[in-house]
């Protein structure tokens, strides 16, 4: 069945080989069916769906066998990822052919049901169904129009509701930039006056200055003619020029 387990790695097991002849079988398969329809198409995708499930099991079958001879395990998950994939794709075909199958049979049965029913009803059966269908008709675009006025009413109420919001946020804009000129006209003022406050500060102190210096020349006056001596006075009466001491 098997290679010897010393070459595992390179030997290829007999449900490798005959997953290879299967797949190339339903590839051959899956290109001839475009080309059938009606019955043969359904007898061959029920073959090739046989296939599919036998390719399933070799898989199985060849995993199971690798495992025994002791094939290592990244290189049985590689080679058995590869076979799965292959037959994914085939499966997908299948599902995607049975799918387009069943919707032609259904649009075929619903067409066939209709028309029976059709040439069963006689003409004032018609008549009625035909004003039936016209009054639905009429309902639904009355509904439809309904819907669209409906829709409209809640665009033009969202856009005016938009404007005004857009409005308010257009005055608090412009409240702030109002707010940001106050406050740099108020900066502008505190620092005048705080110059204005230096200023005055400086004069007064010269001011007083002046005023003291005034009085103390009054008062110097006022004493010298009072006869007072001051001290500064008496050290000069005091001094010996001649002898150079007190």
């Amino acid at each position: 069945m098997a290679g010897p387990s010393t070459s595992t790695s390179t030997a290829a097991y007999e449900q490798e080989l005959q997953l290879e002849k299967l797949f190339h079988g339903l590839s051959a398969g899956f290109q001839k069916l475009d080309k059938l329809a009606g019955a043969k198409q359904a007898a061959m995708l029920k073959d090739l769906t046989a296939d599919m499930q036998e390719a399933k099991t070799l898989i199985r079958e060849f995993e199971r066998e690798a495992r025994t001879d002791g094939m290592p395990a990244n290189e049985l998950n590689f080679r058995k990822k590869q076979y799965v994939q292959e037959l994914n794709g085939f499966i997908g075909l299948k599902k995607a052919y049975s799918g387009a199958s069943g919707q032609r049979s259904e649009l075929m049965d619903g067409s066939k049901s209709e028309t029976e029913k059709l040439s069963s009803m006689n003409t004032t059966e018609l008549m009625q169904m035909g004003r039936q269908q016209i009054k639905e008709t009429d309902t639904s675009l009355l509904r439809s129009e309904k819907i669209v006025n409906d829709t409209m009413a809640i665009g033009i109420q969202t856009a005016e509701t938009l404007q005004g919001q857009t409005r308010q946020l257009e005055k608090v804009i412009d409240d702030l930039d109002e707010i940001h000129f106050t406050m740099k006209k108020a900066r502008q003022v505190i620092r005048d006056m705080t110059r204005s406050l230096m200023t005055d500060k400086l004069i007064m102190g010269l001011i007083l200055l002046v005023v003291l210096g005034i009085v103390a020349i009054i008062v110097l006056n006022v004493l010298k003619a009072q006869g007072v001596s001051l001290p500064g006075s008496r050290r000069r009466l005091l001094w010996d020029p001649e002898g150079g001491h007190w």
